[in-house]
C-alpha cells in the first residue's frame, strides 16, 4: 500500500475549495459507470479553472445522490508523489478502495485524474484503467496535445474534449449578484450599461483568470507574469528539454504583445537578435507550436476557399486572456482596442468549440482585400456562419466607411446576409444594404449573450 497516496487521500475535500462558482462549459450528462467508457478530457492553460470544473462536476454528483465513497479525485501535480508513473496511478485506485472498502465493484466508481499529463506515458496507462475498470472517467490537463500525439494511438476515439478557457465576461458578471439577476434580460437599464461598461473595461485590463479577480493591479499583473514564466519554464522548456530558456521566456513575451496582430517571425528574429539572443526561423517556429499546445496563445490564419490555395500572410497571434497579454506586454502598451480583439476572438472560440481548429480565421475580399477580423465557418464549402469586425468606435464617417464596406464586400463573395460589428464604446445600430444587413453591437452586450443577440 502506498501510504503516501493514501494520505493524499484522505486529505482532499471538497467542501475545502467551496463555494464552487458555475463554469458555462458543458460537460454533458454523466455516463453510468462501465468498463470502456468514453473518458471526459478538460485541458487549458495552467491556473484557468480546470480543477474547480472537475470539483463542479463532483458537486453536480452529489446532489444528484452519488455518494462521497464513489467519487475519487487525484492530482498528479502533487509534488509528493513526483514522477507520477503508472504503479502510482495503480496506488491511487487501490487506495480509494482501501479507504471505501464497502463499496462493491459492480456499483462503479466516478474517477476524477486532474493534471494526469504529469505521467510519463500516461495514455497507455489510462487506456488499462478503461478497459478494466468499470467507472466514470474524468481528466484534465495543461497541453492540448493529451488529445493529439501524446495519447496512445489505441486511445484515439475513445475521448471527449472539451477546452476550458479563463472566466468570461458573461461569468464575470454572473458573480455580481445585481447583474446576474438581469443578464440576460433584453432591456438593460442605464445604469446596469454603464456597470457592465465598466466591467468590460476591467475585464479587458485585469482578464478573466480566477485568482486575479479583486486583486490589485500590481499584485494582479505579477502573478500573470508569473503563470506565463511557468508555463514557459513547466510546459515548454522543461517538458521539450530545450537549452535555451532565455530565448522562450523572450518570445512569449512578443507574442503576449501582439494581441490580434500579423506574426512575422522573420521580425521577431531580428529583435532578439538585436538584443543578443540570436536563434534561428526554425526554432522560433517549435517554440511557437509548444506555445500553442500549452494554450499560452493561438494563431489565426487567413481563410483559404480552395483546397489547392495557399496563403502567404502571416497569421494573427491572440493571447489565451487579454489581461495575461497586457501584463508581459512591453512597458507602456495598452491597445485596449486589440484586446478587444483578443477577447471577441476568444469568446468566438467558446462559442463555436466545433470549428476550433481552423474554422474561425480571418479574411480579405478578393475584390479589393478588405480585411474582415473574423469568418466562422468551413472554409472548404466556402460558406461563412458569422462574419465579425471589430473596433473601437463607429463615431466618424470615415470609420463607419471602412468597417461596413469589407463586410458588405466579404457577404456578397460568401453568400451571406448578415455581419456584425462589435464596438468597444458606442451604442447599438443597424445598416442595410441590397436584402443584406449588419448589426453594430455594444462590446459588453455581445460578449453577455450566449448567441450573440444583443442586448440593448
Amino acid at each position: 500500500m502506498n501510504h503516501t497516496v493514501v494520505a493524499i487521500l484522505q486529505e482532499f475535500s471538497l467542501d475545502a475549495y467551496r463555494p464552487i462558482f458555475h463554469r458555462d462549459l458543458d460537460l454533458g450528462e454523466p455516463l453510468p459507470p462501465r468498463a470502456g467508457n468514453l473518458v471526459k478530457v478538460v485541458t487549458g492553460m495552467r491556473r484557468s479553472g480546470k480543477s474547480y470544473r472537475l470539483f463542479q462536476e463532483m458537486d453536480a454528483l452529489l446532489a444528484a445522490g452519488v455518494p462521497e465513497s464513489r467519487i475519487c479525485y487525484f492530482n498528479f501535480e502533487d509534488d509528493r508523489i513526483s514522477p507520477a508513473t503508472h504503479q502510482t496511478g495503480d496506488d491511487v485506485i487501490e487506495a480509494f478502495r482501501y479507504l471505501h472498502p464497502d463499496v462493491a465493484p459492480e456499483d462503479g466508481l466516478y474517477l476524477f485524474f486532474d493534471e494526469l499529463q504529469e505521467m510519463e506515458e500516461w495514455g497507455s496507462w489510462l487506456r488499462r484503467v478503461v478497459d478494466t475498470t468499470r467507472a466514470t472517467i474524468y481528466v484534465s490537463g495543461s497541453s492540448s496535445k493529451m488529445l493529439t500525439s501524446e495519447i496512445a494511438t489505441e486511445f484515439r476515439g475513445r475521448a471527449l474534449d472539451f477546452e476550458l478557457l479563463p472566466y468570461s465576461l458573461r461569468e464575470l458578471a454572473l458573480q455580481d449578484v445585481e447583474l446576474a439577476a438581469h443578464i440576460d434580460d433584453v432591456v438593460q437599464s442605464p445604469a446596469r450599461q454603464t456597470r457592465l461598461q465598466a466591467l468590460l473595461d476591467t475585464y479587458l485590463t485585469r482578464g478573466g483568470f480566477p485568482a486575479v479577480q479583486g486583486l490589485p493591479v500590481a499584485q494582479a499583473n505579477g502573478l500573470l507574469q508569473s503563470y506565463t514564466q511557468r508555463v514557459v519554464a513547466r510546459d515548454v522548456v522543461e517538458r521539450h528539454n530545450l537549452a535555451r530558456p532565455r530565448v522562450a521566456s523572450a518570445l512569449a513575451s512578443r507574442l503576449m504583445g501582439l494581441s490580434g496582430r500579423q506574426l512575422s517571425v522573420r521580425k521577431i528574429e531580428n529583435d532578439l537578435r538585436s538584443a543578443g539572443l540570436a536563434s534561428g526561423r526554425g526554432y522560433l517556429g517549435d517554440l511557437i507550436s509548444y506555445f500553442e499546445e500549452a494554450y499560452l496563445v493561438f494563431l489565426v490564419r487567413e481563410r483559404s476557399r480552395a483546397l489547392s490555395e495557399s496563403t502567404t500572410v502571416p497569421p494573427k497571434a491572440y493571447a489565451i486572456d487579454p489581461g495575461l497579454s497586457l501584463a508581459n506586454s512591453r512597458a507602456g502598451v495598452s491597445d485596449m482596442d486589440q484586446r478587444l480583439e483578443n477577447a471577441v476572438y476568444l469568446e468566438l472560440r467558446r462559442r463555436h468549440p466545433e470549428f476550433r481548429d481552423g474554422g474561425i480565421s480571418t479574411l480579405r475580399t478578393r475584390s479589393h482585400g478588405y480585411e474582415v477580423d473574423f469568418v466562422v465557418g468551413d472554409a472548404l464549402d466556402e460558406r461563412a456562419t458569422e462574419l465579425v469586425q471589430v473596433t473601437d468606435s463607429m463615431d466618424d464617417s470615415r470609420t463607419v466607411e471602412r468597417e461596413t464596406r469589407a463586410l458588405w464586400e466579404a457577404m456578397e463573395e460568401l453568400g451571406a446576409r448578415d455581419g456584425i460589428i462589435v464596438v468597444r464604446s458606442g451604442a447599438q445600430a443597424h445598416y442595410e444594404r441590397d436584402g443584406m444587413s449588419i448589426a453594430q453591437i455594444p462590446a459588453w452586450s455581445w460578449l453577455l449573450s450566449t448567441n450573440g443577440a444583443p442586448s440593448r
